[in-house]
Protein backbone atom coordinates (compact mmCIF):
# COMPACT_ATOMS: atom_id res chain seq x y z
CA UNK A 1 0.00 0.00 0.00
CA UNK A 2 1.64 2.61 -1.43
CA UNK A 3 -0.33 5.39 -2.38
CA UNK A 4 -0.18 7.54 0.31
CA UNK A 5 3.48 7.76 0.00
CA UNK A 6 3.10 8.77 -3.88
CA UNK A 7 0.46 10.77 -2.63
CA UNK A 8 2.73 12.90 -0.36
CA UNK A 9 5.10 12.93 -3.06
CA UNK A 10 2.90 14.33 -5.39
CA UNK A 11 1.89 17.26 -2.75
CA UNK A 12 5.39 17.55 -2.35
CA UNK A 13 6.04 18.12 -5.99
CA UNK A 14 2.44 21.11 -6.32
CA UNK A 15 4.42 23.20 -3.54
CA UNK A 16 7.57 23.36 -5.25
CA UNK A 17 6.47 23.76 -8.72
CA UNK A 18 6.24 27.09 -8.42
CA UNK A 19 9.87 27.25 -7.54
CA UNK A 20 10.97 24.89 -9.76
CA UNK A 21 8.62 26.27 -13.08
CA UNK A 22 9.45 29.93 -11.99
CA UNK A 23 6.00 31.16 -11.69
CA UNK A 24 4.89 34.51 -10.84
CA UNK A 25 3.72 35.09 -7.61
CA UNK A 26 0.06 35.68 -7.41
CA UNK A 27 -2.61 33.49 -7.76
CA UNK A 28 -0.76 30.37 -9.79
CA UNK A 29 1.81 30.39 -6.90
CA UNK A 30 -0.78 30.03 -4.33
CA UNK A 31 -2.78 27.50 -5.85
CA UNK A 32 0.05 25.11 -6.10
CA UNK A 33 0.45 25.45 -2.63
CA UNK A 34 -2.75 25.01 -1.72
CA UNK A 35 -3.27 22.21 -3.76
CA UNK A 36 0.24 20.29 -2.30
CA UNK A 37 -1.18 21.29 1.14
CA UNK A 38 -4.57 19.35 0.97
CA UNK A 39 -3.10 16.76 -1.14
CA UNK A 40 -0.12 16.15 1.68
CA UNK A 41 -3.01 16.41 4.67
CA UNK A 42 -4.94 13.74 2.84
CA UNK A 43 -2.20 11.27 2.10
CA UNK A 44 -1.04 11.50 5.87
CA UNK A 45 -4.81 10.79 6.93
CA UNK A 46 -4.79 7.51 4.98
CA UNK A 47 -1.85 6.35 6.56
CA UNK A 48 -3.49 7.01 9.63
CA UNK A 49 -6.90 5.73 9.46
CA UNK A 50 -7.33 4.53 5.96
CA UNK A 51 -10.47 4.90 4.08
CA UNK A 52 -12.29 5.29 0.68
CA UNK A 53 -13.38 9.06 1.75
CA UNK A 54 -9.27 10.21 1.26
CA UNK A 55 -9.66 8.39 -2.14
CA UNK A 56 -12.20 10.19 -2.77
CA UNK A 57 -10.79 14.01 -1.20
CA UNK A 58 -7.89 13.03 -3.73
CA UNK A 59 -10.05 12.79 -6.87
CA UNK A 60 -11.36 15.97 -6.27
CA UNK A 61 -8.28 17.87 -5.94
CA UNK A 62 -7.01 16.56 -8.96
CA UNK A 63 -10.01 17.21 -10.75
CA UNK A 64 -9.86 20.62 -9.65
CA UNK A 65 -5.92 21.07 -10.62
CA UNK A 66 -7.10 19.67 -13.87
CA UNK A 67 -10.03 21.91 -14.62
CA UNK A 68 -8.08 24.74 -12.54
CA UNK A 69 -6.27 26.63 -15.79
CA UNK A 70 -9.87 26.63 -17.44
CA UNK A 71 -11.64 27.91 -14.87
CA UNK A 72 -8.65 31.08 -13.66
CA UNK A 73 -7.96 31.30 -16.84
CA UNK A 74 -4.16 30.77 -16.98
CA UNK A 75 -4.07 28.64 -20.39
CA UNK A 76 -1.59 31.54 -21.33
CA UNK A 77 1.47 30.23 -18.72
CA UNK A 78 2.11 26.87 -20.21
CA UNK A 79 4.27 25.41 -17.60
CA UNK A 80 1.96 25.96 -15.06
CA UNK A 81 -0.58 24.74 -17.85
CA UNK A 82 0.93 21.67 -18.44
CA UNK A 83 2.11 21.17 -14.93
CA UNK A 84 -1.48 20.81 -13.38
CA UNK A 85 -3.13 19.12 -16.53
CA UNK A 86 -0.55 16.03 -15.78
CA UNK A 87 0.11 16.13 -12.18
CA UNK A 88 -3.80 16.64 -11.75
CA UNK A 89 -4.19 13.02 -13.49
CA UNK A 90 -1.78 11.42 -11.44
CA UNK A 91 -3.55 12.98 -8.47
CA UNK A 92 -6.43 11.40 -9.44
CA UNK A 93 -5.15 7.89 -10.63
CA UNK A 94 -3.61 8.24 -7.00
CA UNK A 95 -6.93 8.75 -5.72
CA UNK A 96 -8.00 5.80 -7.22
CA UNK A 97 -5.45 3.66 -6.08
CA UNK A 98 -6.13 5.05 -2.42
CA UNK A 99 -9.59 4.78 -2.28
CA UNK A 100 -9.50 0.82 -3.23
CA UNK A 101 -6.93 0.22 -1.22
CA UNK A 102 -8.73 2.06 1.68
CA UNK A 103 -12.24 -0.30 0.69
CA UNK A 104 -9.64 -3.33 0.60
CA UNK A 105 -9.07 -2.51 3.98
CA UNK A 106 -12.42 -1.93 5.29
CA UNK A 107 -13.70 -4.77 3.97
CA UNK A 108 -10.83 -6.97 5.60
CA UNK A 109 -11.49 -5.48 9.14
CA UNK A 110 -15.46 -6.33 8.94
CA UNK A 111 -15.12 -9.46 6.83
CA UNK A 112 -17.60 -8.57 4.20
CA UNK A 113 -17.80 -8.52 0.67
CA UNK A 114 -18.11 -6.05 -1.75
CA UNK A 115 -20.82 -6.26 -4.11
Amino acid sequence: MRSPYIGIAIGLWYMVAPYVWGYPFGFLWWNDLVIGAVVIAVSISFTLSPGRFQGWLLIAAGAYSMFSPFLHDYLSHSFPLWNDLVIGVVTVATGVAMGAAGLEIVTAETGSTVH
